[in-house]
């Protein structure tokens, strides 16, 4: 079922599949007040466990069906495994995506229609194009591979060049997680065809990044040195910092950050997704302030002239779920006390998830290039 039709069918019935389940299995399952029930066979087991958030142990009837039901989960995507004698793995009902540092299982709890239909296909969209790029990476020793996405008429117009968001996921992710739990592509179809945002080209590669010597992480080096100009010399790029951006959710909030205010001549856009500014010991926060010297110096002084900055950076967007609390708000506001301007924008209901995620690129995309 595609989240279209399940989005559809969950506003008609009491308790509707999951959109990541397999087939026509109709377990997992949704209810309408956001609790889901899970149901797996396995006669011969003794116990079995699901962990979605915490442990919900399962009940085992006849026919050796288990099943339970979780407290209500709030709307987005959630990763969740079974347990049985010390062992964790995947439910056989439902794809798998790579999250938690391993292909794990996962359930989408909906949003309405009309919420959601920024990232669901609709019908009339012109559909870009994802491709899956193999590299070889000097500075990591190691083939590597990362995920572009092209828009519509990318094909069709061979003389028009595009700009570029580097867009990086969270901490046990990879290259994958934009496009399979963010629905990136479909997000920026969906702006595009509203004229909402501006045709772009995303690349997408793996934030685990380690130097081929074992001396320490290499991700910057990587991008930088190898990722930027593969880009630029196989796809139709505008080659330049004004029309390069970065963002990143999480821990790939804190690379974007780094990579965004560490590389001024290369970047003047930067998104941060529900991570906060940090280098070393510094964090862009309350007790950050506690001392001005170490604010001007962070990333070789690049908030030390707050004029500079505002003209040479053209957006530094903020943002988070509501869930997850007010400090990001708090390190916006502080920011522009000292300063530094920014856009903050908070997710509605949402915590640190894939739904509060979405949300954030679609309002990133808006701003970009303009």
């Amino acid at each position: 079922m595609s989240v279209a039709a399940f989005l559809m069918a969950g506003s008609a019935l009491a308790q509707t599949p999951s959109p990541t389940n397999l087939g026509r299995n109709s377990y997992p399952q949704v209810g309408p007040d956001n609790r889901v029930t899970f149901r797996v066979n396995a006669p011969r087991a003794t116990s079995l466990t699901l962990s979605l958030g915490k442990d919900y142990p399962m009940v085992k009837d006849e026919k050796g069906f288990w099943t339970v039901t979780s407290d209500p989960q709030v709307e987005g995507f959630h990763y969740y495994s079974l347990k049985t004698g010390g062992l964790t793995f995947n439910d056989p009902s439902v794809h798998s995506f790579f999250g938690t540092g391993r292909d794990c299982s996962a359930i989408e709890v909906p949003e309405d229609p009309a919420s959601a239909a920024f990232y669901t296909p609709q019908q009339g969209v012109p559909q870009g194009a994802v491709r899956s790029i193999r590299y070889w990476s000097e500075v990591c020793g190691q083939w590597r591979r990362m995920f572009v996405y092209t828009p519509a008429g990318y094909e069709q117009n061979p003389g028009k060049r595009y700009p570029v968001l580097y867009l990086q996921h969270g901490g046990g992710e990879d290259e994958t997680g934009w496009i399979y739990q963010g629905f990136a592509d479909v997000i920026l179809d969906n702006l595009v065809a509203e004229g909402k945002a501006v045709p772009m080209i995303i690349v997408m590669v793996s934030g685990v990044a380690q130097k081929a010597d074992g001396s320490g992480d290499g991700f910057e080096a990587m991008v930088t040195e190898e990722v930027i100009p593969l880009v630029d010399k196989r796809f139709r790029t505008l080659a330049d910092r004004d029309n390069r951006a970065v963002a990143g959710l999480s821990w790939g909030a804190k690379q974007a950050y780094d990579l965004g205010l560490g590389y001024r001549d290369l970047f003047s856009w930067i998104g941060g997704f529900s991570g906060i500014i940090v280098i070393g010991e510094f964090r862009v926060r309350p007790a950050g302030y506690e001392d001005p010297e170490k604010f001007a110096a962070a990333y070789d002084g690049v908030f030390s002239d707050p004029k500079w900055f505002n003209e040479n950076y053209h957006l530094l967007f903020i943002a988070n779920g509501e869930a997850e609390g007010s400090h990001l708000m708090g390190m916006s506001a502080l920011l522009k006390e000292r300063g530094i301007e920014n856009v903050f924008y908070q997710s509605p209901r949402t915590a640190h998830e894939w739904l509060t995620w979405r949300r954030c690129l679609k309002e990133f995309a808006k701003r970009l290039f303009k």
